[in-house]
């Protein structure tokens, strides 16, 4: 999925690229992954559009248009990218906006993502939009107590409630796990299960996780379609060496999610009758 640091990453170089400029030209290469939430056709509702705006809502890019919105969540395997106009496309590409004699095309391999065009202030109908959580690196609304609140309330296992972006804005698998480890918290422990010193280790972790991912796209300055993971501790590292403890990395599965977390820095405490990895070997 393209993370909050990814997004924050890429958008402002595509506001750069594309502000004020106007659609001359839609290619839609496969509709599965188009919503229109109003009548018309792609052309007719996009075409002659301007680009006023660019944020991030959750794991959304939302482009604020002349006339209405579009929103493009790029999901597991979506990405963004620039080119020349009429140039050479990827195979994966199945939307493209000619503007000018540049191009942004959405890539997705696997057309998990959606792109929705909607009117103006109708982008919190879509699924996942009506309600957003604290802004994780908004210290004056992230806050302890505010965090506190908000997970006291939650039976369910804390990864889960981490990645609930009404909850939290924002986080998806690769930086639940991060915070996780971070935090020294199993993914599976259920959030009524949490001491007060998790719940304000985990408050510390998810914005200095956040933020160290984003100072190191800042500094590493990948291509804009590029994923950059290969710095996470945790994520994808199955069998690995714990870059903390020196025990294996384990994957364990939380409602259809893989979760990569150390069996022995993050220890369940017997919360959940799991197995203690710690004692399984290393």
């Amino acid at each position: 999925m393209a993370e909050r640091p990814d997004l924050d990453y890429a958008l402002p170089i595509l506001a750069e690229a594309l502000s004020g400029r106007v659609i001359e030209e839609v290619v839609v290469k496969d509709p599965v992954v188009l919503r229109l939430m109003e009548e018309g056709t792609p052309e007719e509702l996009l075409v002659g559009q301007r680009v006023t705006s660019l944020a991030r809502r959750a794991h959304f890019a939302h482009f604020g248009l002349s006339g209405r919105d579009l929103l493009i969540a790029p999901m597991l395997a979506g990405r963004f990218d620039l080119g020349k106009r009429g140039g050479r496309r990827r195979k994966d590409t199945v939307f493209v906006l000619g503007l000018g004699d540049v191009e942004l095309r959405y890539r997705d391999d696997v057309r998990m993502g959606k792109v929705y065009v909607c009117p103006h202030e109708r982008w919190t109908d879509i699924p996942g939009l009506g309600t957003l959580g604290l802004d994780a690196l908004d210290p004056d609304v992230f806050t302890l107590d505010a965090f506190s609140a908000r997970i006291r309330k939650r039976r369910d296992q804390v990864r889960l409630f981490l990645m609930d972006k009404s909850e939290v804005d924002a986080l998806g698998n690769a930086y639940a796990d991060e915070v996780l480890f971070e935090a020294k918290v199993h993914p599976k422990t259920r959030c009524n299960k949490l001491s007060d010193a998790q719940v304000e280790a985990l408050h510390r972790a998810v914005p200095a996780v956040l933020a160290g991912a984003a100072a190191e796209l800042e500094a590493r300055q990948p291509p804009l379609d590029e994923k950059l993971r290969d710095f996470l501790k945790v994520r994808n590292r199955k069998g690995e060496p714990c870059p903390r403890c020196g025990a294996r990395i384990r994957v364990a599965g939380v409602r259809g999610y893989d979760s990569f977390f150390c069996g022995s820095c993050q220890r369940d405490g017997g919360s959940s009758g799991l197995i203690d990895w710690s004692r399984v070997g290393r």
